[in-house]
Parts: structure tokens; C-alpha cells; sequence
């Protein structure tokens, strides 16, 4: 009974491939498992060359984001020697608005398609993704002043870890053993680069875990958005957001001081100590770095992105030994292996299945 219903259906099939004008030797090649097999088999090739090139992109964004810690402590040190402490909270605010207005300003004239689309579903998201960034930035400086460094950079990698368990969460995506290792490795280097944190839970350290949280959110919105829209207008209206959120910041920070003035922002902004880091940051932090996340991240799952994006502190380590601010010792060593480690135990995951795919296919040839 079943050969018979084959039987026919395969007569179905040449009858219609006939009146097509096929050949049978092309009917047998759109029937046949084993080209079904190539197909697939090409079809990953193609997908893995993709996500290589992506995950390039990526890694070059960590590395000029490497720079930018540097390039904000010496904007913040700027504000603080001209007009002392109380100063900080306007000059991060200025800072915040010229960098991203700047680069939201600069944009359409490097990118002209960052202006084409937009409707109100881009100017929507992109105001959600530049919500998401300016918060995670805020908490991240007001838990800053009650922690120390290696307890934020520990806090804040666990954006990691969150990336993971939303995308499980919100999507019912599986989350693989290798993935989820190399999260923790990823979270663990990031954490211990500049030493072990001494963490003792209060305010200042639950608003950085906060801040870690929107980073993860902000990871998972990218791909969202970006599958959905165009991520050249996102980007540039990410920048907006950002830009006049900032503004707030800034006058809130000029309030909130009895001393300082607008027109000590104005002296602020023609220094050298202030101008220059913002206009590194702008250009390549910023135009540069976020155009290149929102335009390949889409091609790299959520938490894969997530776990190459921890590399960031190795590149802030390297540059800080190398302009002599840091000393090379056994945690920034140990963080920077574990990090490279928890890269590498991603990569496995797709590569063990690529490889699996191939060597069905060979043993189905062999087989034959």
C-alpha cells in the first residue's frame, strides 16, 4: 500500500514537472534528501560566514569602547579641577549631550539612509533603544559613587548572565551548555580583571546591578528591533533620545549646585581636557561603535553578542598598562584568560553542530 501511494505520488510529480518543462534529472534534484542536505549544509556555511563577519564587526566595537572609560574619566577630572566635585553631575550631563548630539548630528550627513524610513514605528524603537541606553549609563554613574571600581565592573558584567536568562525567559530560547559556560566565564573575567570585588549590598550596588539588567534588555531589544526595521533611522533616533535625556541630566546638574552657572558650561566645553575625549568618544564610541552594533548584532544571537561584548575591560586593561596607569598582575591576567576562555567555549557550540551536519551528510554519501 505505501509503495503504491509513493508510486503515484512520484508519477504526480513527473506529470506536473512535464508540463513545467523540467528535466527529470531536475525533479530528481528538487526530490532528492541528499541535495535537501547539501542545501542546508550550504545554507549554514553561508549563515556561520556571516556571523564571522558580524562578530569581527563586534569585536572592533569593544575595542574602541575600551577607550571610552578613559576618555569620560578625563572629561569628569576636566569638570572636577575647573569647578570641584559638586560640578560632576552637570559635567557628565554635558558631556552625555554633546557626544550624542553631536554624532546624531553628524550621522545623516556619513550615513544618508540613517534619515530614509522613518515612521513611527522607528522613531518608537529607537527612542526605546536610546531609553534603555541613556538609564543603563545613569545608574551605572550615580552606583559609581558609592562602589568601587572592580565591584562595578563585576556588577555590570552581569549583564551577561541577564542576557541569557531574559532571552530563555521572554522568547523560550534554549540557552545551550556551551553558551550558558561561557557566560559565566565571560561574567567571572569581566568581574575579577581589576581585582576581586568586596561586595557588601547597599544602594549604590543594587542600582548598578539595575544598570546591568538594562544593558542586558537593551542587548535583546537591538535584535528585536533591528530584525524588524531598518537600523540606520533606529540608530539615529537612539541618538536623539539619548541627547535630550541628557539635557535633563544637565540641568538638573546646574540646579542642584548654587555655584555653577550655564555660562561655566560654555568654558567647560572650549577646554582641551574636556573637548577632545568628548569628541573621541563622539565620533568613534558613539557614530562609529553604535552604528556597527545596531547593523550586525542581528546577525549573532543575543547572548553570543553578549559574551563577545565582555571583552571590553581587556582593551580599557591594555590601554591602561600601556599609558602606564596600570600595572600588569595575576587578575588582570586571570580575568583576561577567563574571558578569552568563555569566547572560545561559545564558539563550540555552533561549530560542534556545523561539524555534525557535515559528517551526517558525508555518511549518508558513503552509505550510497
Amino acid at each position: 500500500m505505501e509503495k503504491a501511494r509513493a508510486s503515484r505520488k512520484t508519477e504526480r510529480k513527473s506529470a506536473a514537472a512535464r508540463r513545467a518543462g523540467m528535466e527529470p534529472e531536475a525533479l530528481k534534484a528538487t526530490t532528492d534528501p541528499e541535495n535537501d542536505s547539501t542545501a542546508r549544509s550550504a545554507s549554514d556555511g553561508a549563515g556561520r560566514s556571516r556571523q564571522m563577519r558580524a562578530m569581527l564587526a563586534l569585536l572592533a566595537v569593544t575595542l574602541i569602547w575600551g577607550g571610552t572609560f578613559l576618555w569620560m574619566k578625563q572629561g569628569v577630572e576636566t569638570t572636577q579641577d575647573l569647578f570641584g566635585p559638586g560640578a560632576v553631575t552637570a559635567g557628565i550631563g554635558l558631556f552625555m549631550v554633546l557626544r550624542f548630539g553631536l554624532a546624531a548630528l553628524l550621522m545623516p550627513i556619513v550615513i544618508p539612509s540613517s534619515r530614509r524610513g522613518l515612521n513611527f514605528r522607528v522613531w518608537w524603537w529607537g527612542f526605546l533603544l536610546g531609553f534603555l541606553l541613556l538609564s543603563g549609563f545613569h545608574l551605572q554613574m550615580f552606583g559609581l559613587e558609592g562602589v568601587s571600581a572592580p565591584v562595578s565592573a563585576f556588577l555590570t558584567s552581569l549583564y551577561v548572565v541577564f542576557t541569557a536568562l531574559l532571552s530563555a525567559l521572554l522568547f523560550r530560547k534554549g540557552i545551550g551548555i556551551f553558551l550558558w559556560i561561557g557566560a559565566l566565564l565571560a561574567t567571572f573575567g569581566a568581574g575579577y580583571i581589576s581585582g576581586p570585588p568586596q561586595l557588601s549590598f547597599g544602594l549604590h550596588e543594587w542600582l548598578t546591578v539595575a544598570c546591568a539588567f538594562l544593558f542586558a534588555a537593551h542587548i535583546l531589544a537591538i535584535d528585536y528591533c533591528t530584525k524588524n526595521a531598518p537600523p540606520m533611522p533606529l540608530t539615529w533616533t537612539s541618538f536623539l533620545c539619548v541627547a535630550l535625556g541628557s539635557s535633563v541630566t544637565l540641568a538638573v546638574g546646574i540646579a542642584g549646585d548654587p555655584e555653577l552657572q550655564w555660562g561655566d558650561m560654555v568654558t567647560l566645553t572650549l577646554h582641551p581636557g574636556f573637548w577632545k575625549p568628548m569628541l573621541a568618544s563622539s565620533l568613534l564610541a558613539t557614530l562609529l561603535a553604535l552604528s556597527l552594533m545596531n547593523q550586525f548584532q542581528r546577525e549573532v544571537p543575543p547572548v553570543r553578542a553578549a559574551i563577545l561584548y565582555a571583552v571590553e575591560p581587556v582593551w580599557a586593561a591594555l590601554m591602561a598598562v600601556i599609558w602606564g596607569n596600570v600595572q600588569i598582575d595575576f587578575w588582570l591576567v586571570l580575568g583576561g584568560v577567563a574571558l578569552l576562555f568563555g569566547n572560545l567555549i561559545a564558539e563550540l557550540g555552533p561549530l560542534w553542530k556545523l561539524a555534525r551536519s557535515v559528517r551526517g551528510l558525508g555518511s549518508k554519501r558513503t552509505s550510497k
